[in-house]
């Protein structure tokens, strides 16, 4: 069974309590549309920097159209996304984002070696040897292929490459989805020293609330594509109770 991994690190610990009050990513109104179907009706969040920032909802909330608005992935129809000031799409700001998705893409004869020399061009920061140091950590082996891999191998591998990429930001979707408990206890603790050891940000949209729970410093609420109030989510989840 894995133990807490964490990478041993230089330099000072990120102080939360003086970060938390920057505002690293703006989302101010957002509006998406698919066709005659809202997505997202006039969305805005604001995450702190130096946070595990939980986006909670349940299926077809809208999380992972919101978390690749931020990516930069789709566009809004309206509203803005701003990143350390920087309205999107802005190249800088982009590049200081690893957006991991819930469904991972990689080419058919990729290793998970080849798959961190991959990220290595695009992510000039990208930390090889703590790479490499995670995949062993996790069992994986670096020049199996992908294809050999389970669903919870691959989830591992992207983390590990999300960890290492040495971006501000990290987006995760479903990131816990495919693991295993303990293994999903390990991914809480990289993620953690990812903020930190290492003043990054990382966004995770989820509906394993309670494993948001154990991580995260800030919390929001989507529901059919309209953001909540603690209180409301919680009366909504209290009527779903009663109506099971």
């Amino acid at each position: 069974m894995l133990q807490a991994i964490v990478i041993p690190l230089d330099g000072p610990e990120n102080d939360l309590e003086k970060n938390r009050n920057k505002a690293m990513i703006e989302i101010c109104n957002i509006t998406k549309k698919y066709d005659d179907f809202t997505c997202l009706e006039q969305v805005s969040l604001t995450i702190p920097d130096g946070t595990v920032y939980g986006l909670v909802g349940e299926n077809g909330a809208g999380k992972s159209t919101l978390i690749r608005l931020i990516a930069g992935v789709y566009k809004a129809d309206s509203g803005e996304i701003r990143i350390d000031g920087k309205k999107l799409p802005d190249i800088k700001a982009k590049q200081e984002i690893f957006y991991m998705p819930d469904t991972q893409y990689y080419e058919k004869n990729a290793t998970a070696l080849t798959i961190g020399d991959f990220y290595k061009t695009f992510y000039p920061g990208f930390e090889m040897e703590d790479y490499r140091y995670l995949l062993e950590q996790f069992g994986l082996e670096e020049n199996a292929f992908v294809d050999s891999f389970s669903k919870g191998m691959k989830k591992q591998m992207f983390i590990a490459a999300a960890i290492c990429a040495g971006t501000k930001y990290l987006l995760c979707d479903e990131v816990f989805d495919g693991l295993d408990p303990w293994v999903r206890k390990t991914v809480n603790e990289l993620l953690k020293s990812a903020v930190t050891g290492r003043n990054r940000t990382v966004f995770i949209v989820s509906h394993y609330l309670e494993e948001l729970h154990k991580i995260c410093t800030e919390k929001g609420f989507l529901h059919r594509g309209k953001v909540l109030t603690q209180k409301e989510w919680n009366d909504l989840m209290t009527k779903a109770g009663e109506e099971a």
